[in-house]
């Protein structure tokens, strides 16, 4: 995450498009939420992630069931997250429970 609070400088740039998101997209739930409904909803996510600050990150890992989420702040997790429709929701609510704890 940059400093900046700018979602192209810190998840890429105009020019690569989609690319940053490639590891963050999870085929196999394309039956139910397709590539295009995926970059629809880990794009705001990744905005509210910008705009929380440097400490927050969401890291991608793949399991046995498909990809997990997991959101960390300082290195620290906050939230383990799955990808559906809800899940800009999910990680925006995450993070306002987090700022609020505080």
């Amino acid at each position: 995450m940059t400093d900046n609070k700018d979602p192209v400088s810190a998840f890429g740039s105009a020019e690569e498009g989609n690319d940053p998101l490639k590891d963050y997209i999870d085929p196999t739930l394309f039956e139910t939420i397709d590539r295009q409904a995926q970059i629809e909803l880990l794009t705001p996510a990744f905005d509210a992630i910008t705009l929380a600050g440097a400490d927050y990150d969401l890291k991608a890992q793949d399991s046995a069931t498909g990809k997990r989420y997991t959101l960390l702040k300082n290195k620290e997790v906050i939230e383990i997250l799955v990808m559906d429709n809800s899940f800009t929701d999910q990680v925006v609510d995450a993070i306002n429970k987090d700022q609020e704890e505080g």
